[in-house]
C-alpha cells in the first residue's frame, strides 16, 4: 500500500518485446489520479537523467507513451482514497504483466452502502426482499 499523500516517481522502462530485437510504443493509463510527464529519454534511465526533467511545467495526464527502447519519468500523489490500476493500453499486454495496482488512503474508503449495490426497480425488490 502507498502511503497516504506523498508524491510518487515512476520510471517506466522500455525494453525488448517478445521478439529479439523488436520494441515497440506503450500507451500506460492511469485510474483513479492524474500525473505530471516528467521527462522522455532514449535508451536505458540512468540517475543522470533527472537533470533533463520538466519540473517547472510539466504536462498533467492520465495516459501517457512509452517509446520504444526508451523510458518515461512520472510523478503523482497519492490523496485519492482507493485501489487504482496502472497498466499498458494494449489489451494483450495486461496478459504480459504490463500492469500493476496501486492502493493508497485505503483505510480512508467508506463502506458502500447498501443501496448503492443495485439500482432501478430491480434495486427495491431486492432491497424488500428477506433473501441474504
Amino acid at each position: 500500500m502507498l502511503k497516504f499523500n506523498t508524491t510518487i516517481d515512476i520510471i517506466l522502462q522500455n525494453a525488448n518485446a517478445l521478439a529479439k530485437g523488436a520494441s515497440e510504443i506503450h500507451p500506460w493509463h492511469l485510474h483513479g489520479n492524474d500525473f505530471w510527464v516528467l521527462g522522455y529519454g532514449e535508451g536505458k534511465y540512468s540517475e543522470k537523467d533527472v537533470k533533463k526533467f520538466n519540473l517547472k511545467n510539466p504536462p498533467l495526464r492520465n495516459t501517457t507513451l512509452i517509446f520504444p527502447y526508451g523510458w518515461t519519468a512520472l510523478r503523482f500523489v497519492t490523496d485519492n482514497p482507493g485501489v487504482w490500476a496502472f497498466h499498458c493500453h494494449i489489451e494483450p499486454h495486461l496478459h504480459m504483466g504490463m500492469r500493476v495496482i496501486f492502493a493508497e488512503g485505503v483505510p480512508l474508503v467508506k463502506k458502500i452502502p447498501k443501496e448503492a449495490l443495485s439500482c432501478g426497480l430491480t434495486g427495491k425488490m431486492l432491497m424488500a426482499s428477506k433473501h441474504d
